[in-house]
């Protein structure tokens, strides 16, 4: 059986002068060969599939295998965008067989609108981490890697049967799961807000108790004055106390919503603020309408007014602005005043209120002024990494434990003065043992400025002490993270 010499001398005379007609041919290969031929393709397309197939068999050094249960493959997608270096590829392959998952991350969004592709050699492993289901990153890596892997991505992850794109969207909301469901709202209230609250509107009804509830904790996701009128009625009649809770607590978040001004307007003039005297506050009795905003009657604490309770939970859950005008100031003045000197004492927190609005400048200037460590460990999270270089924080030296709401989603790179705080706050520690994805984590906000102090640290300790391990380590990753930024350089690219 001659398969390689007539594909030469056709590749040499051009199909358009001799076609390719092998010698006699096994059975799966002859029809092969003959269903290419029936395709309709053109004499050049027809010649370079069979010589693929000619050329695999060969290789291969077997019998061809049988057709049965063999599907046909649609011909991958052309690209028109070029590719990043191999180089590239290589870093990524290394970063996937050493679990680096948030490093990982970072380079596809270093490399993200780029304008060029991973190289396919690299993809079928990129793909399949992408996919693997106990993949703590799988959402937003599979987000990433779609627009790295062009076209040939999109169509490899199919043949695997995966998909980067994400979960497949039943098209019927009445045939989906309860969790399908789930996750189709909550992708809705990312791209159309308001879309995913037409759709609730409109099927709520139909659905038990817990499910309601958890349906409506959806619209957490781009909530907005929008949202109101719909929460409002749920509070107001739904037939659930945990579903109606869980509206109120919404509405709560929006500082203009009509819950948050009836609080403003129940606390206003029951509170008092005098620079001499300090704080007074007036007696107020609990009422069946109390309850329907959300207020407990009864105080868990021995020590504190049933009372002052009662206005203590409203002024937990006023904006800023209330504040500014009870003090008569700017919001900037109001904030510093509340932190120095807060109403009712040692129970009220005013992290709360913060939290619930999520006000970065609010969490600026409180902690600015009072960066206790209960409030850093709870506010510092919401800061902007400009912001964090003002605050001089201290945190628990039992422990190498820093806050995980610290490491902000957007993965922007911290300041010098924090970031060098923070090294600070790892020597001063006295902790056993430490956790891999946190150093990891440390190492992407890290600036690459800081890199010689964090070998300098290394070096100071013996190599078996827990401190060294934890600096090489954070070295080691920080030399990651520059090599991923070196190859964005135009002269690379």
């Amino acid at each position: 059986m001659k398969l390689i010499e007539p594909i030469i001398n056709t590749a040499l005379l051009g199909t358009g002068t001799q076609e390719y007609i092998p010698g006699s041919l096994a059975a799966p290969l002859d029809d092969a060969f003959r269903k290419i031929r029936e395709s309709g393709a053109d004499k050049e397309s027809a010649f370079y599939q069979m010589s693929a197939i000619a050329f695999a068999y060969h290789n291969a050094g077997m019998e061809a295998a049988s057709d049965d249960g063999v599907h046909a493959v649609e011909e991958s997608p052309e690209e028109t965008l070029p590719y990043l270096p191999k180089a590239a590829g290589e870093l990524l392959r290394t970063l996937v067989v050493n679990k680096y998952n948030y490093l990982l991350i970072y380079a596809y969004r270093r490399w993200d609108n780029l304008g060029r592709i991973i190289p396919p050699f690299y993809l079928p492993e990129l793909i399949s981490h992408a996919c693997v289901s106990n993949n703590p990153n799988r959402s937003k890596e599979q987000e990433l890697l779609s627009r790295l892997s062009g076209r040939r991505g999109e169509w490899l992850a199919r043949l695997m049967g995966l998909s980067l794109s994400g979960e497949k969207e039943p098209t019927e909301w009445d045939t989906a799961s309860h969790e399908e469901r789930k996750m189709m709202l909550l992708r809705m209230r990312e791209r159309v807000p308001s879309e995913g609250l037409a759709l609730l509107g409109s099927e709520l009804k139909n659905e038990p108790a817990a499910r309601r509830d958890e349906l409506i904790q959806c619209l957490k996701v781009n909530l907005s004055k929008d949202d109101e009128p719909f929460l409002q009625e749920i509070a107001k009649s739904d037939r659930s106390a945990v579903v109606r809770t869980t509206a109120l607590r919404l509405l709560s978040k929006l500082p203009d919503s009509e819950l948050v001004k009836r609080y403003c307007s129940l606390l206003e003039g029951n509170i008092k603020w005098r620079m001499l005297m300090g704080w007074s506050y007036g007696t107020i009795s609990y009422t069946p309408e109390m309850k329907s905003l959300g207020l407990e009657e009864v105080s868990p604490n021995k020590g504190e007014k049933d009372s002052d309770y009662l206005l203590r939970q409203l002024a937990e859950r006023v904006p800023l602005s209330f504040w500014a005008k009870l003090y008569d100031c700017t919001p900037e003045k109001a904030a510093a005043k509340l932190a120095a000197r807060p109403p009712f004492g040692k129970y009220f927190d005013v992290c709360s209120a913060i939290e619930t609005f999520k006000d970065r400048m609010w969490a600026f200037q409180t902690l600015k002024d009072s960066p206790e460590e209960y409030r850093c460990v709870r506010l510092m999270g919401l800061l902007s990494p400009q912001q964090r270089e003002e605050i001089k924080f201290t945190l628990n030296e039992r422990g190498l434990d820093i806050p995980s709401s610290w490491f902000n989603e957007d993965g922007e790179e911290w300041g010098v003065k924090f970031s060098t705080r923070i090294l600070q706050h790892v020597v001063r520690s006295r902790f056993y043992y430490f956790d891999k994805d946190m150093v990891e984590r440390l190492a992407l906000r890290m600036p690459q400025s800081l890199r010689r102090e964090v070998e300098r640290y290394a070096s100071e300790y013996d190599e078996q002490q827990m401190l060294s391990k934890f600096f090489r380590m954070l070295n080691e990753y920080m030399i990651i993270k520059g090599q991923i930024n070196t190859l964005l350089n135009d002269n690379i690219l």
